[in-house]
């Protein structure tokens, strides 16, 4: 379809921070950004609103736990309870994230997705029955005193960091080390956790089915690197994937996906939206929810923004 492409070419930056991608906008030297500063959503809106795309996404933040150093079930149980989602999302991501108490986001067509048995309960209850189960893990020698969270350096990722611990010093009393690192160390630190006790995990779907997400964490995944293994879970991703009947088939990873909250591999955070600026002289810019941007449908106008 060569005579409907209107672009010549695409020059993409590799750019980590996200405060230096508005930058970069603000002075024109890019015509769209991959991500938006949480700290700036709000003034953003008042100040460029036709600029501003934000959009569902199917996508999960999340801290994947390295099961070697934090194999207790109750201490890993604790930790997620101890998160204050609806405080995140509203303070310190803003951009109409939606908490998850899950790890498939909603969205997927045919699919009733799980969520932890201890979802509505307040949070005050939430965190207290987070720091019996701490308490009591700690009585086993099965909880450390502190834990170190890795993620990859970004004033957005840091943010949420922050949150965290502070939501675990006061809910548990467990001292968070931060341990901030390039993105390159980051990718190798996934193959390779060490001492890291959670390991900032983002994942997005590359198709619109719970196959995408439910994957990940099988005992074979080159993507399941930090030791979690569930017979269970994997023979409930296997059957699912030899029914030809849809209605069980999303069955099956419905419980795939409840024995995988109820181990606790993986602590969500929030299901994603995508935050893009969009210059006013772009055109065919629109997101899916894949988070896709495809460069063959935009184009340029004449006149600069």
């Amino acid at each position: 379809d060569a005579d409907h492409v209107a672009l010549e070419g695409v020059t993409y930056l590799t750019v980590q921070s996200p405060d230096t991608e508005l930058k970069l906008y603000r002075t024109g030297e890019l015509d769209i950004t991959s991500e938006v500063p949480n700290t700036h959503v709000a003034a953003l809106r008042d100040e460029l609103p036709a600029e501003l795309r934000i959009t569902p996404y199917l996508g999960v933040y999340a801290y994947a736990v390295n099961m070697l150093r934090l194999s207790d079930r109750d201490a890993r149980t604790a930790l997620a309870m101890a998160v204050d989602r609806e405080r995140i999302t509203r303070q310190v991501t803003g951009a109409g994230e939606r908490p998850a108490y899950g790890w498939i986001p909603d969205g997927m067509p045919g699919y009733v997705p799980a969520r932890f048995g201890w979802q509505s309960l307040p949070y005050a209850q939430a965190a207290t029955a987070a720091r019996e189960l701490w308490s009591s893990a700690r009585s086993r020698g099965a909880a450390p005193d502190s834990i170190t969270l890795c993620t990859d350096a970004s004033t957005n990722h840091r943010r949420t960091a922050v949150a965290l611990a502070d939501l675990w010093r006061s809910a548990l009393g467990v001292q968070t080390a931060i341990v901030e690192i390039e993105w390159g160390v980051y990718l190798d630190m996934r193959r390779a956790p060490g001492e890291c006790d959670l390991l900032r995990l983002g994942w997005s779907a590359d198709f619109v089915d719970p196959e995408a997400f439910a994957d990940v964490f099988e005992s074979a995944n080159p993507q399941n690197t930090l030791g979690y293994h569930s017979e269970r879970y994997d023979s409930l991703l296997s059957r699912s994937r030899s029914v030809t009947e849809v209605t069980e088939r999303m069955r099956l990873l419905s419980a795939a996906e409840t024995q995988l909250l109820e181990d606790v591999p993986v602590i969500p955070i929030f299901f994603r939206v995508s935050k893009h600026l969009v210059g006013r002289h772009v055109s065919g810019a629109f997101v899916n929810p894949l988070g896709q941007l495809p460069s063959r449908d935009l184009a340029l106008r004449p006149s600069p923004r």
